[in-house]
């Protein structure tokens, strides 16, 4: 069975690396887009369509830059 889960990375302004956490997985990669349209609609993130994540959420302050994603694995992170 294939689930599709959302990621949320932080790049932190330091350099240091923080591993992506998974917080959600859903049956379709509809219904994770969907979570991603809800997210973008929270104060401050903003819906991004790019080639590398497709639909993605992105909030950016002066220390770091918040990405929420759609996997299909947890193995991808």
């Amino acid at each position: 069975m294939v689930v599709y889960s959302v990621a949320i990375a932080l790049m932190l302004s330091s350099g240091e690396p923080i591993v992506p956490v998974v917080v959600s997985s859903f049956p379709t990669l509809n219904e994770c887009r969907t979570e991603l349209i809800e997210v973008s609609k929270l104060d401050g993130y903003e819906l991004v369509i790019s080639p590398m994540l497709s639909y993605s959420v992105v909030r950016a302050s002066p220390n770091k830059i918040t990405t929420v994603f759609c996997i299909q694995t947890p193995l991808a992170i």
